[in-house]
């Protein structure tokens, strides 16, 4: 009976112990040195990428008066009564202001019926145009293309990443056209031509699924966002921004991956005017990025020219006598991560060797 107590205790502290020994000892056993700090550092990604965006400039005009000339396209709260001269806000996409006094062609008040239905207006002329935006759906939309530039470092923790990074984007923008009276209105042309975006977020990840040397990883960043100087700062409320999008990253070696990622950019501003009406932006983005992630390398290179193995291998140190692990290859050498060879081809049957010369 005691000794089939003992045999079932030898059982249980295998089962525990065993999976840790045997993790560990191939190092301890052997005294095969590892850089601890770089062992750590190993455990960061630093991602390079840049690519294409789209973005789709739209907004709610609610709540105010919409006005056009032949030279002007400006906006006027609908909380006062219109006489025939007023004054309305110009550039109320990012810079809103005051613009010059205004009057209508036939110098009388403008009915509220006639402002219900614009199409009937007897004001509205070639370029002549005057609504109340909460009588109709209108507003315009745009859209606008930009080249970012993207810079992130994240921390590995099995399939999970957590990490953050900086943006820059160069965006080049468009005119908006109207969603609606498109044979009355002209399309609405921003005073500035290109602006520039910056990015400070967090991010989290996971990789979800693997095949072969691929990785596709769900990544979510958040943070905050800064315009360029076209925008008032002094007038414009932001919000934080997300963006989700998957990582399909190609392993070239342990260390060294290439990656093509498609995301999506939800965020909005809101143009506050001088008499307290406000408006809301949207410019969601579409962005497909391509670009680099390494690993700081855990092992060094072999100290030998002449050492091109693929797979880790233990290197005794001629000074030391310590035996130390190292690697053959340089960290962007592509590498079969399953069998820790270059090529599945043959020199045969490569392309370089398409003479047929020396094919073995």
């Amino acid at each position: 009976m005691v000794s089939q107590l003992k045999r079932y205790l030898l059982l249980l502290m295998f089962l525990v112990l065993g999976p840790a020994v045997l993790c560990q000892s191939i190092y301890q056993k052997y005294n095969i040195y590892r850089d601890p700090v770089k062992v750590f550092l190993n455990k960061f990604s630093i991602t390079l990428t840049t690519g294409y965006s789209r973005n789709t400039y739209k907004h709610d005009l609610s709540g105010v008066y919409f006005f056009q000339n032949r030279v002007e396209q400006f906006i006027l709260p609908n909380s006062e009564t219109l006489g025939s001269t007023f004054t309305g806000y110009d550039n109320w996409l990012n810079a809103p202001e005051l613009g010059v006094e205004t009057s209508l062609e036939d110098e009388f008040d403008v009915p509220f019926d006639y402002l219900n239905n614009p199409v009937n207006n007897p004001l509205l002329g070639n370029t002549e145009f005057l609504i109340d935006t909460d009588t109709a759906d209108f507003g315009f939309k745009g859209t606008s293309g930009g080249i970012p530039i993207l810079l992130s470092v994240h921390f590995n923790i099995a399939d999970f990443r957590v990490g953050g990074g900086f943006s820059y984007e160069k965006q080049f923008i468009k005119e908006l056209k109207p969603i609606s009276f498109q044979d009355q209105v002209r399309a609405y042309q921003p005073n500035f031509k290109s602006t520039h975006y910056t990015k400070l977020f967090g991010l989290v990840g996971y990789r979800f699924y693997q095949f072969w040397r691929y990785d596709f990883v769900a990544e979510l960043q958040v943070g905050r966002i800064n315009a360029g100087k076209q925008f008032e700062k002094s007038a414009i409320t932001r919000g934080t921004f997300t963006n989700f999008g998957v990582s399909i990253e190609n392993n070239w070696s342990e260390y060294f991956r290439v990656i093509i990622k498609p995301s999506f950019d939800f965020k909005k501003y809101t143009v506050n005017l001088p008499d307290g009406t406000s408006i809301n932006h949207s410019y969601p983005s579409f962005f497909v990025q391509v670009g680099l992630s390494i690993n700081i390398p855990d092992i060094p290179r072999s100290p030998m020219k002449s050492d091109h193995v693929q797979l880790k291998h233990v290197y005794t140190d001629p000074k030391t006598g310590r035996l130390m692990e190292v690697r053959g290859q340089p960290i962007w050498k592509r590498q079969n991560p399953k069998v820790g060879e270059n090529h599945r081809k043959l020199w045969r049957y490569k392309w370089k060797n398409k003479k047929k010369l020396n094919p073995y």
